[in-house]
């Protein structure tokens, strides 16, 4: 795919991170009891604890954006978000160290975080230096309508990883979108990837009519040059299907979609829809008694606030929610909630933050209705609405709504119907992609949202 190399730097970066880890718990143990953590603990302790750590720092790093390559971090920042990731890992380590008593102690443990922060600090210094001084620009050439082209060139001509060297139109002509004048001394398309060093294509056009041009783009191809439509482009990209640049022709014959018929997918992501979230009810019960007793001294109206949303094949169902708003705000047209929406109470607001809100809708799950997962449930009124009028709208109720989703993680929170078709981008995205790994993705990318308070 073309951005492989993000997916190299970010391994390459990962497994420096797991070195340092192991390497900063052995040194602890010398320096606290002059004996590795295996020669100390014995075999089996050792390799437990060792592998408890690491899974507790790297999801930490994870939730705290340490292996977001692709944002430009200053050191202080790199600081702050290492900080927080080791107290996150401490809040981990306290839980299941005293529930499940392991020989760790605090002395070791001080010792061992205060040298994996340290030194994933200095690694993430390091490897933004070297990446910064290693990787060159990725030279890409546009084929096809203008229109097109000029929209494929707006979405990176200011990402300094990838360069886009010109345009070749349908008609073969070539067109520059900088002043340089490199392609106009090249007479095919084969001589402007072999003069220019070109490693992508985006192609714009159906060339399967246009026989000199796909001729010459298929040789290309087997040259080792990598050849892509827009939405193939845009989803590696962005993470999102550009629907106004889908055709029916490519949802049919496009790689993906396999999850919608796997039988195993669908039982053992049921299988974790009903632990995580009886787990959570469990968990919650000590904030849920908080919430319901701020709630009942705020407002007289109800705690509770059900409301009928479309579900998977958009089935109806009433889903649950605690109240946020003042009794009378849906009176009259449903209207989209904007992000400082007046009907929302104080507490309502610090409930919607903190996404406590949607606590009661892990009784939609256990019941069916929802999974953890999947695209947000809409009213029955904005569906139709959307329907009309944003193409393959319908496609997002080919699976169960969630608690949280892809576009929840990657999108600030929606008040529009511009906002619903960005929003629509992100769950075909999720719909064409769904995986358990994936899934866990969204779920450590909500907990970051909740901790810092990214809510609406």
């Amino acid at each position: 795919m073309i951005f492989k190399k993000t997916s190299n730097r970010k391994l390459f970066l990962f497994v420096g991170d797991i070195f340092i880890i192991i390497f900063s718990m052995n040194l602890a143990f010398i320096i606290r009891l002059e004996k590795s953590t295996i020669s100390y603990l014995g075999l089996y302790n050792g390799i437990i604890i060792t592998l408890l750590m690491l899974i507790f720092c790297l999801i930490s790093f994870y939730v705290f954006d340490l292996y977001n390559i692709k944002a430009k971090i200053k050191t202080t920042q790199i600081i702050g978000l290492t900080f927080g990731s080791l107290i996150l890992v401490t809040l981990f380590i306290v839980v299941l160290f005293y529930l499940f008593p392991y020989r760790l102690g605090r002395g070791v443990f001080v010792i061992s975080l205060s040298l994996i922060g340290i030194l994933i600090i200095i690694w993430r210094i390091l490897y933004s230096i070297i990446f910064r001084l290693t990787l060159s620009q990725r030279n890409i050439l546009i084929v096809g309508s203008r229109r097109k082209a000029e929209f494929v060139y707006s979405l990176i001509k200011n990402n300094p990883d990838y360069k886009v060297i010109g345009l070749i139109d349908n008609n073969m002509k070539k067109i520059e979108f900088s002043k340089r004048e490199a392609l106009e001394d090249s007479p095919s398309l084969e001589e402007v990837v072999k003069n220019q060093k070109i490693d992508d294509i985006i192609v714009t056009i159906d060339t399967t009519k246009k026989r000199e041009l796909h001729k010459a783009l298929v040789n290309s191809k087997m040259k080792g040059i990598n050849i892509y439509d827009i939405p193939a482009f845009y989803e590696d990209v962005f993470y999102k299907l550009p629907v106004s640049y889908i055709k029916p022709n490519w949802l049919l014959y496009s790689d993906g979609f396999s999850k919608l018929s796997s039988k195993v997918y669908k039982r053992l992501k049921r299988m974790i829809d009903l632990t995580i979230s009886s787990t959570l009810l469990l968990l919650s019960f000590p904030i849920g008694i908080i919430t319901f007793l701020a709630l009942k001294l705020s407002s007289k109206d109800p705690i509770f606030f059900t409301q009928e949303r479309v579900g998977e094949n958009q089935k109806p169902f009433k889903l649950f929610k605690l109240r946020t708003m003042v009794s009378d705000a849906e009176e009259g047209e449903p209207a989209w909630a904007a992000e400082n929406d007046p009907r929302v109470t104080l507490v309502g607001k610090i409930l919607r933050k903190t996404r406590l809100d949607e606590l009661p809708q892990l009784i939609n799950i256990l019941k069916g209705e929802m999974s953890l997962i999947g695209p947000r449930p809409e009213r029955e009124f904005f569906v139709k609405k959307l329907n009309e009028n944003i193409p393959y709208y319908s496609l997002r109720f080919s699976v169960k709504p969630g608690l949280t989703g892809w576009a929840q993680v990657m999108y600030r929170y929606g008040a529009s119907e511009e906002d619903a078709l960005e929003k629509l981008q992100y769950e075909l995205y999720y719909v064409k992609n769904m995986s358990l790994p994936l899934d866990f993705r969204i779920l450590l990318k909500t907990v970051r949202i909740v901790l810092f308070g990214q809510g609406r």
